[in-house]
Parts: C-alpha cells; structure tokens; sequence
C-alpha cells in the first residue's frame, strides 16, 4: 500500500445506484439478513420518512428534510462504473430490493416521474440490453422475475443465499406497503434517493480493502453503549467493584451464547429500564431518550430519578439488574425457539410477528427477587396478552406492528410494575383485553397483498391447534419457518368460470381470498396442484392436516380423538366436506369453523385469565386487583384519513361511496368507526386496501373511491380532505 491513498467520501443513494454497478467478492457472496434486519431497516426508514414528512421545513419539498445516515461501507473501483463492494453487500443487495418493490408500486400506481429515477437505480444500459446494478449471475433470474412482477419459486439446488434473498423479499414487499400510503410513495423515493447517505471508504486495490474490512471488524473494538454504561456505574460502587465486575461480565457471557447475539446485552438494558424505570406518562414518555443511548440517560437520571446517590444505591442498582439478566436469559432463548415446556410459547409467537419490544411488558411485571416459576408464569401471562392483541388488531384490519405495542406502554407498564404475583397480573391484564370474545372479525378477513404474513400465521396456529387437539405432532415452529417450506393454499383454483353460481370477478377474488377458504400445504405439493380443479385438489388433501383432510367425501368423525376434539369445541357441522353449495357456501361454512377454532386457540381461560380473576389470601402490602383498575379504553392506534375527516365533520358514517372499476361500478359504505365495508362484507381500515382489494393491485385510495355531491358530480376522497385541510369550503 505503500502510495496509496485510502480515501472516503458521502453518497446519496441516488449517487450510488445511479452512477456504478457493484459486483461482490467472493468471501462475502451470501446473503444473510434476518427477518429482524429487514424489519428493522424499514422501520428506521419509515419513521425517519414520516419524521420528515410532518417537518415544516418539508413542506416546500422533502429534499429540504435532514439527511439520515445509514452508515459506513468499503470499496474498491475496478474501472469506472464498476466497483467491487467489500463491506456493506447486506444493506446494499436490501437497499436495491426495496427499490424493486418500490419500482413495482410506482409503476402499478402509474407514477411515471418515480418509475423513471428507480429505473436508473435498479439497472442499466449494458451490451445486448441491461445488467442489474447490482451484478452477480446466480441472481439474476430471481431479480429479472421481481422486475417483471412475476413470481419466482428458487430451484431446489440453489444456494441458501438466492433462497433468503427471495424470503427477505417477499417480507419486503409487504412491510413497505403496510408502512408507506399509495399516495406517499413518490415522496419516498424522492427521499430514499436523496436524503439517505451512506460514506463511502474506497481503498486503492482489492488487497487493501479487504485489510481495511479486517480492521473495521476485527480490531480496535470501540466502546459500545453497554461498556459505557457498566463503566459509569461500577466505578461507583466503591469497594466492591471487582466483585460487581466478574457478575457483569458473567451476565454478558449468558447473555451472549457462542457469541452470535453480540446485541442482546443492550436490548436486555434498554428493556430493564424501560420496564423499571422509564418515565411513562400520558402524552410523554422517555423511551427514545432510553433505546438511543442508554447509558447518558442512567447519568442524566441517576440522582433524581433513579435515587443513586452512593455505592450502596449503585451496589444495588447493578446487583437488581445483574438478578434480572439471569431471568432474561430464559424469556430470550424462548424467542428463538418454541418453549413448550413452561407454557412459554407466546415468547416465540410475537417475535415472529416482529414485536420485539414484547420484552420491556414482560420484564415489568417480573422483580428481581421473583423465583423462576414466578417470572415464568408473570411472562406467560403477558406474552399471551401480548399474542391476543396482536390476532384481534390484525383481524380488525388494525396495524399491529411494534410502534402500535410501543403505544400500551404508558397504559401497562405502570401498572404491570405494581403486580406482585402473577394472579395480580391476570386481574390486571384480563381487563385490558378486548371485550368481544366471540372473534366474529374473522369471518370477512383473508388476504389482501400486504397481509399474507399475517394470514400464514394465524393458519399456523389454527392446523396445529387441529392436529393437535386428536392427538397430532404440533408442527408450528415447522409452520411458521422463515424458508417458505409451508405455503397459503387456495381450495379454489383462479378459475371464476367454472363456478356455476358465476359470481363476477371482484366478488369471486375476495371470496377466494378470505381465510376460510384457505389453509397450509408444503410448498412441494402447493406448486403442483397449481389450478387443479378442486375436486382432483381434495383428493390430495385427502393425506394432508385436519383443516384440508375434511373436505374430502369421505372424511370419517368415528375416530375417538377426532370425535372428541369435535365435540369439546363445537364443530360438529362445520369441520366437514364442502358439499355442494359452490364458493359462497363453502365461504360461510368454513369461515364459521376457524371462527370457533380462533375463539377455542385464544380462550381467555386456556391463556391463563378469567373473568373474576379470583386472588386468594393477599398479604396486607401486595397490590390487589382493585388497585389497578384499567384506565377507561380509548381508541387505539394512528388515525386514517378517512377517521380524520370523521371526526372533523368532511364525512359521515354511513357515507356512499364508489368506484369504477373497467366497467362496473363498486360501492361501500363507510362505517362509524371510519372502516370501509364493501358490499361483499369486506371491511377495510385503509382506503388504500379497499382499493386495491377491488381493483386487483395498488391504487391510491383516496383518489379512487369517490363520494356524490348533491348536483349529482362525483368528486374523490382526496379532493374532500384537501379541501378541508385548506379551510376552503367542501367540495
């Protein structure tokens, strides 16, 4: 290197993908990013979009908003145009996925402007036609396919690479829909583009740059919040450092198994003190203050909040902490991996579900002298509630993401922190669930291109609840695994015409996708029944789950196990052949049946809550259920647009409203609550889902269905609330 010069610089995203092509080396060719990496990096780009967008400053243009750094990467250009990525090919293999998702929005929202700058981000001009501009063969086809908007099922020999990069793409696709409106995405690509910056290191040769991704990895570790932090506080402890040290590093040590979750002490600290410590009140909360740097907030806080004022307090503070850690431990590992043993299964459930802000709820209701059973029970508990409200809210069509959760806080914590036992936890909580126990939501849900995450999990739940419940292996953890080996079959092929009731095609696509009319097939046996007609189909199913084996002709209830499963939740009648009566029958019945497996799956009383919620002989000083009495329920969750202009006066419930779609006209009917029921009985939360769930793929909602004046003219959802919003009068 002797010469050589090592220089950085910082680009837009914009500049990156616009102006190079980037090939990999081949140490670091796999792509390897979780479920959890995805969701954080889009989490982090959606709410830095969103901080942006409610600015001022913005309001004149979003390249008026702050620049948001993602961070470091290290290459070398081989000749110009053409660099090889030595450090940095995770985020930016995911960086050029989310701009395929966003090319397909655009170009399905017909926003001709965005369409054309992703273009240029996405691939280029080459001998012969395009290359992608990110450049390795075996991923061409599977990135050719997301271009196109087909789908694409990896071959059976691929690397595990090309097989997560297809996972992590699909997890892709819908949390950026969930998360960014039809009518913001040329806002955000203008902003992804141009206000997200990464520094760029490019080293002089390719022996270089892989020296200087050993050094940014390997040497020279630079003090992480958590060192900081157990720094600050045992360097006040007085005599008894040494030994508070040796329990520290062993906490880390059982924090951190063979090394691979080097993150876990930190997300074990952050949710300690968010659950103990953290300021929680309505309207103000210092939670942020406590992710983002968690070690100057215990020194802002230390003597006022926290009542450290000498090594006693400090002693104790850390030896509560290190206490709870051991605890922590067996909650942490039963996020990973089905704990069946100690009922702690919920753990692994809102994980999946990415709500890994779960652990600040569990850890408030657990103190640090609480016995392991204790805490097992107190963590069941909220784990449970925690998995309940996740099914409700996702059945109501109500977002259920972890900002959603982050919101209870102020509202749980609290209280969660003076229950003593784990009965004073149930009394608590058992009030805090939602007052229909009767799961009636599930009978108009089913898939609607942003939720098949959603609708795979509560299948999963439901066949093993079935196979199980006659004395079946639980295969859930197989259900729910990240590499798709079980996938959402349809009973009805996308065949409309060989319906003799001959519903028309968007009664026939809703009826088809609602999950009744679903269930879970290996991905083997899904792809080759493709349209099948379905009685060939259920002769298949014949050999499957519970859920798809009866709707054979000749399913047989004699069975003693079957029977009694039958029986012991009421579904004699409804587990059972189609018949008959066509798709709308087969809807009704089968909609019923997961209803009252729903109902059985998160019966208050199997979740370890009842109504009384008895406590027996309560010592003088614990916390009875009378003195946490639930603040009175309010609504939950971010307004739309259409509760919006509910609550201002611009609409009414009841409101008409309608859409063309080629030449039928679509109508439905906004609801009290500002949902949108389509005359099918589909109700929607978001504009934007109605559409869609009509048309067929993304519409701006708000620009689609429209609403009749008085003189007979049409004018769109839009135009009313930008009216409003102008103060001018209603259109």
């Amino acid at each position: 290197m002797s010469g050589a010069t090592i220089n950085g610089q910082t680009f837009t995203l914009q500049d990156l993908f616009d102006r190079a092509t980037y090939d990999i080396d081949y140490y670091q060719r796999e792509y390897a990013w979780t479920h959890e990496d995805i969701r954080t990096l889009v989490n982090d780009l959606c709410t830095q979009f969103e901080e942006a967008k409610a600015d001022p400053r913005t309001r004149r243009g979003i390249h008026r908003a702050d620049p948001y750094f993602l961070g470091p990467f290290v290459y070398y250009e081989q000749r110009r145009g053409l660099r090889f990525l030595v450090d940095g090919q995770q985020r930016f293999t995911t960086l050029h996925l989310i701009f395929m998702h966003l090319y397909r929005q655009a170009l399905a929202l017909g926003n001709r402007n965005a369409v054309d700058k992703l273009v240029r981000v996405i691939r280029e001009p080459h001998v012969g036609g395009w290359r992608f501009r990110i450049n390795i063969a075996e991923r061409r086809d599977a990135l050719q396919a997301l271009y196109d908007g087909r789908d694409y099922d990896p071959p059976l020999a691929s690397s595990l690479s090309l097989r997560n990069l297809c996972t992590r793409s699909e997890e892709l696709r819908e949390l950026l829909e969930a998360r960014i409106e039809a009518e913001d995405v040329p806002s955000f690509v203008d902003w992804i583009l141009n206000r997200v910056l990464l520094v760029g290191i490019e080293a002089p040769s390719r022996d270089s740059g892989f020296k200087i991704f050993e050094s940014m990895n390997d040497r020279g570790a630079r003090l992480t919040p958590v060192d900081l932090l157990k720094s600050y506080l045992l360097s006040r402890v007085g005599h008894d450092e040494e030994e508070l040290n040796l329990q520290w590093r062993k906490m880390l040590a059982e924090l951190t198994p063979a090394r691979d979750d080097p993150g876990a002490p930190s997300r074990f600290l952050k949710a300690a003190l968010v659950a103990h410590h953290g300021r929680l009140d309505e309207g103000f909360t210092d939670v942020e203050d406590i992710n983002s740097s968690l070690h100057l907030w215990v020194k802002r806080n230390a003597e006022d909040h926290l009542a450290l004022r000498g090594p006693h307090q400090f002693f104790g503070f850390v030896e509560r902490l290190i206490r709870l850690a051991s605890t922590y431990r067996t909650f942490q590992s039963a996020t990973h991996q089905l704990d069946r043993d100690h009922g702690l299964e919920a753990l692994y459930f809102n994980n999946i579900n990415g709500l890994s802000n779960q652990m600040a709820f569990v850890l408030a209701a657990i103190r640090p002298g609480d016995t392991l059973s204790v805490a097992k029970e107190k963590a069941r508990l909220v784990a449970n509630f925690i998995d309940r409200w996740y099914v409700v809210r996702v059945l109501t069509d109500e977002s259920a993401l972890d900002r959603d959760l982050d919101e209870l806080m102020p509202k749980l914590i609290p209280q969660l922190r003076k229950c003593e036992r784990p009965a004073d936890v149930a009394s608590f909580l058992v009030h805090e669930l939602p007052d229909d126990q009767s799961f009636h939501p599930v009978t108009s849900f089913g898939l609607r291109g942003n939720n098949s995450a959603q609708v795979k999990y509560l299948l999963a739940r439901l066949t093993a609840f079935a196979q199980t419940g006659w004395g079946e292996h639980d295969l859930t953890d197989d259900y729910l695994a990240s590499d798709r080996r079980w996938q959402i079959e349809h009973i009805f092929p996308n065949r409309p015409e060989r319906h003799s009731e001959g519903p028309d095609p968007i009664e026939f696509r809703l009826l088809r996708n609602r999950i009744g009319v679903l269930g879970l097939l290996k991905a083997s046996v899904n792809a080759s029944l493709q349209d099948t007609p379905i009685e060939r189909k259920i002769e298949v199913y014949r050999s499957e789950n519970l859920l798809l084996r009866c709707l054979h002709p000749m399913f047989q209830q004699n069975n003693k196990p079957m029977r009694t499963f039958i029986q012991l939740h009421d579904l004699q009648g409804h587990l059972r052949p189609l018949g008959s009566g066509g798709l709308r029958a087969a809807v009704t019945v089968r909609e019923e049946l997961y209803r009252r497996l729903c109902a059985a799956v998160w019966r208050l009383d199997r979740l370890g809550f009842s109504v009384e919620a008895p406590v027996a002989d309560a010592a003088p000083d614990t916390v009875t259920p009378a003195a946490v009495v639930p603040a009175p329920r309010k609504p939950a969750g971010r307004l739309t647009d259409v509760q919006r202009m509910l609550r201002d006066g611009v609409l009414s419930a009841g409101t008409v409203i309608t859409a063309v779609v080629g030449n039928a006209e679509v109508t439905a009917t906004i609801e009290a609550d500002g949902a949108i029921r389509l005359s099918t009985g589909d109700v929607f939360r978001k504009a934007d889902d109605a559409g869609r769930a009509v048309k067929g793929r993304r519409c701006e909602g708000m620009k689609f269905w429209q609403v009749s004046r008085p003189d007979g003219a049409r004018v769109s959802l839009r135009e009313l609330r930008d009216a409003a919003l102008s103060g001018s009068r209603p259109i």
